[in-house]
C-alpha cells in the first residue's frame, strides 16, 4: 500500500484516501479526507459532520468474500461517499459511489450505499467454465478503467469485480456476432 504524507495534518495516510487539492493559480496539496473535509466545510463556512465508516465484507454472488473500504468526502453543496475494493494497496474490483445533498444524513446515505452494493453484488454477469470467461445472459454491468499495461491506452472493463481486457470482451461479445447492442454510459454515483 502507498503512504502519502498529508500537507496539512502531516500524517502518512493510504493512497486512497488522498485528494489532490487546489487549482493552477494556487498550486495542489495532497490532503487526507479528513483535512480535505475540513478545508471545503471552512471554505464554505459550514458546518460538516466527519464520520469514518469501517470496512465491511459482503459475498458477491459467486459466493467469494469482499471486502469494502469508504471514503466520505463533502464537496460543497453536495456529499459524496465511495465504497471500493483494494488491491495490491491500491482501488481495484468493485467500486461504488453515491452522492446527495451536502446536510445528508450520512447513516442514511450509507445505508443506501449498501443496499445498492447487495443489488450489484448479486449479480453475476460473467461465467468462467474453466477454459475461457463469457457473458452469462444478455447484460453486462462493470466499470471502465485504464489498461495502464498498454501503450495505446486502451480501456480495461472491471465486470463482477475482475479486469477483463477490450481483446477478452470482445471474444466474449463474438457469442452474440449478428446481434444488436446498447451501449449506456452512467456516471459513478448513478445505479447501473
Amino acid at each position: 500500500m502507498t503512504q502519502v504524507q498529508c500537507h496539512t495534518c502531516h500524517a502518512g495516510v493510504a493512497s486512497y484516501d488522498v485528494i489532490h487539492f487546489g487549482s493552477m493559480e494556487t498550486g495542489y496539496r495532497d490532503l487526507c479526507s479528513h483535512c480535505f473535509n475540513e478545508e471545503v466545510g471552512r471554505t464554505g463556512q459550514i458546518e460538516l459532520e466527519q464520520v469514518r465508516f469501517q470496512p465491511i465484507d459482503m459475498l458477491d454472488a459467486a459466493g467469494v468474500k469482499r471486502r469494502f473500504h469508504f471514503l466520505l468526502l463533502h464537496l460543497g453543496d453536495r456529499v459524496s461517499l465511495e465504497a471500493f475494493e483494494l488491491q495490491d494497496g491500491e482501488r481495484g474490483g468493485y467500486q461504488f459511489q453515491i452522492l446527495d445533498e451536502a446536510q445528508a444524513d450520512l447513516f442514511d446515505l450509507m445505508a443506501r450505499l449498501v443496499e445498492r452494493m447487495r443489488r450489484a453484488l448479486s449479480l453475476r454477469h460473467l461465467v468462467d467454465d474453466g477454459q475461457r470467461c463469457s457473458i452469462a445472459d444478455k447484460t453486462v454491468r462493470g466499470r471502465i478503467d485504464c489498461d495502464l499495461g498498454s501503450a495505446d491506452r486502451v480501456p480495461i472493463l472491471v465486470i463482477d469485480g475482475r479486469e477483463v481486457n477490450w481483446e477478452q470482451f470482445g471474444q466474449m461479445l463474438m457469442t452474440f456476432e449478428g446481434w444488436q447492442f446498447k451501449f449506456e454510459i452512467k456516471d459513478p454515483s448513478e445505479q447501473v
